[in-house]
């Protein structure tokens, strides 16, 4: 693999931000993550009497944190275990993950308004990079307790603020997981987050963090009801016995994809471009998954309501992407099919936009009958 590299992110004290509203999921990614599997992390806060919340140490406040978050990574295939009282001294690129107490950060100063930095180290890779060591550090120059609610602000915020060390830890644990500040993005989002840079009043992630933590990872969170691979599947083996024997079409036509490959890889593009991927970005993700580096993280998320499909020029440039991928980089033979492209990237498309808004298998198949046997287009099933 690449050598390793840096990034840094960080946490900011704030006053109490006011309410905010949340139109939309707006989350903010980094473009590295876990592989699967278990990530220890080395628990070095040491011990506190009189916390709050009765926790028993720092180490117990911040293992608490971890431990929600399993909850929410319980489907992506990862999942954080503490190493207790560690003895571990911190070290940058020890491949080790080390949550710490310090007045400085290796070395480099805190600042006056931080509360807490992460560092994390990658492996450079196609896709999403490979993350490989992420180290948390408290700065000890702030006042800290365990609690949870409203925070504990005094009549001078600079000084005799209580900032509760659970809260700041998740947040920083999910820099270690890959998200970043919402509210830095660019152009800015307004949205409820406790990933957001400022500390507020929230101590929990948030609908907005949940979302982006599995979208990172690869678990679909919007409510586009993509058709199984099989149904797919079964639809486009039909549309090779309508142009057969209904349109009389030869099967001369040449090209590179079987039939499972355009029922698998077609809905991945398209599942892409409707969560806010250009057609070429959702290209290069389908063939980073074909290569076996993952499901790539969408783009965005869309609203409800009837599914704005791509032109359908979008469609047959990327089949051609497609099957020029499946000749040259997977050495595939000619497979001769009844349908074009053209019609592949037609009919493909027109079954699926039936299925997510709201058609059965049925109703997807015999609404494409229709329109290449009439020329007319049936409304979808749902509006």
């Amino acid at each position: 693999m690449t050598p390793k590299v840096r990034f840094v992110a960080f946490s900011v004290v704030c006053v109490v931000l006011g309410s905010m509203s949340q139109s939309l999921v707006a989350f903010n990614l980094l473009d590295y993550r876990w592989p699967a599997g278990v990530i220890n992390m080395e628990m070095q806060l040491g011990s506190a009497a009189g916390l709050m919340d009765g926790s028993g140490s720092w180490d117990d406040c911040g293992i608490s944190s971890l431990v929600e978050l399993n909850g929410i990574l319980a489907p992506t295939g990862r999942s954080f275990n503490a190493v207790r009282d560690s003895t571990r001294t911190p070290e940058q690129g020890d491949s080790a993950n080390s949550v710490f107490f310090s007045d400085d950060f290796f070395g480099t100063p805190y600042g006056a308004q931080v509360l807490a930095l992460t560092q994390s180290y990658f492996f450079l890779q196609d896709g999403i990079d490979e993350t490989a060591e992420s180290d948390v550090g408290f700065n000890l120059g702030k006042r800290w307790n365990c609690y949870r609610g409203v925070r504990r602000v005094g009549s001078t915020p600079e000084t005799t603020m209580m900032s509760d060390l659970r809260r700041v830890a998740t947040h920083e644990f999910g820099h270690v997981l890959g998200l970043t500040h919402p509210d830095e993005a660019t152009p800015p989002q307004t949205v409820t987050a406790l990933m957001n840079a400022f500390i507020s009043d929230l101590d929990v992630f948030q609908l907005d963090d949940i979302q982006g933590l599995l979208t990172l990872y690869g678990i679909a969170v919007t409510g586009i009801p993509f058709p199984p691979r099989n149904e797919v599947l079964d639809f486009f083996l039909a549309l090779e016995n309508e142009y057969r024997d209904v349109l009389g079409r030869p099967q001369t036509n040449q090209g590179f994809v079987d039939a499972e490959g355009s029922a698998v890889w077609f809905p991945e593009w398209l599942r892409y471009v409707l969560n806010d991927c250009s057609a070429t970005e959702a290209a290069t993700r389908v063939l980073l998954q074909i290569r076996g580096l993952g499901i790539q993280p969408v783009c965005g998320v869309v609203g409800a309501g009837v599914i704005n499909f791509p032109p359908r020029d979008q469609s047959l440039d990327f089949l051609n992407t497609l099957d020029t991928f499946y000749r040259d980089d997977l050495a595939r033979t000619v497979v001769l099919s009844y349908i074009d492209l053209e019609g592949k990237a037609v009919w493909l498309q027109e079954y699926l936009r039936y299925r997510v808004n709201g058609c059965s298998d049925a109703e997807g198949l015999s609404r494409v009958r229709q329109q290449i046997r009439t020329g007319v287009t049936a409304p979808v099933c749902i509006t």
